[in-house]
């Protein structure tokens, strides 16, 4: 899946437009550690375009995720940051496939720490292929940079949700020391039963609840229950919890 951040390229002039063969592929955007188990991970990229692509790594820790004061923190030191990335630069021909190597550098976590490794890719000059009789075009090519998200989790760690009901609105709070995915969920009736109906209920969009970040779901009524879907990490099975 691809985020948000993009970059254009481009040659410009008038007349006409065409966009450009791009694309950069990665196998996963959710890396999990946890102390005491695997220290290092990798992701792997892989140029299916007919273009070279120079890639930059970036790391940074999220300081406060999930809340207004959410920033990212970008440490050189790798001891410092908890986290090492390596190579921070590579060029990537066209077919080629590459490994990012991270490798947790963090003991005796208390709770999450939290990464970002931003995968940037860019070419050269483009070359606009127009006919001979047209002197000037503009070729566009969207690159789609890749926003990893890294977890590094306690060895001592849990995910405890509880549930506060008032004026209409289930208030969610994480109070154990690890995130956890809210992977989905419905806003049903209290007549529903034990298991959702699709044709009666809402669905409860996905967010990530950071430790000791709240979240709120809005009610029908008082009565309606509400099944949450829960995930713990990326190859964990889903559990199902009903509020």
């Amino acid at each position: 899946m691809r985020t948000a951040f993009a970059t254009a390229a481009f040659v410009c002039s008038c007349f006409v437009a065409w966009p450009a063969s791009a694309h950069l592929s990665i196998d996963k955007l959710w890396v999990e550690f946890e102390e005491g188990d695997q220290e290092r991970n990798d992701l792997i990229i892989r140029n299916d375009s007919e273009d070279r692509y120079y890639i930059s790594i970036a790391v940074s820790e999220v300081l406060q995720p999930g809340t207004e004061n959410e920033t990212r923190l970008t440490e050189v030191d790798p001891e410092k940051l908890g986290l090492l990335v390596t190579p921070n630069k590579l060029v990537l021909e066209p077919g080629a496939i590459r490994s990012i190597r991270l490798v947790s550098l963090n003991s005796g976590l208390t709770s999450d720490r939290i990464y970002r490794v931003l995968i940037s890719p860019q070419v050269g000059a483009i070359k606009a292929q127009r006919d001979v009789d047209e002197a000037r075009g503009i070729a566009i090519k969207m690159l789609a940079a890749y926003d990893v998200l890294v977890v590094d989790r306690p060895a001592q760690r849990s995910s405890d949700i509880v549930a506060d009901r008032n004026a209409g609105v289930l208030t969610l709070r994480n109070q154990g020391n690890t995130n956890i995915l809210l992977a989905g969920g419905s806003v049903c009736p209290a007549s529903v039963g034990n298991a959702p109906d699709e044709s009666r209920c809402r669905a409860v969009e996905t967010r990530r609840l950071y430790a000791g970040n709240s979240t709120t779901v809005e009610l029908g009524a008082a009565t309606d229950k509400v099944f949450i879907t829960t995930k713990s990490g990326p190859g964990a099975a889903e559990v199902e919890q009903v509020f």
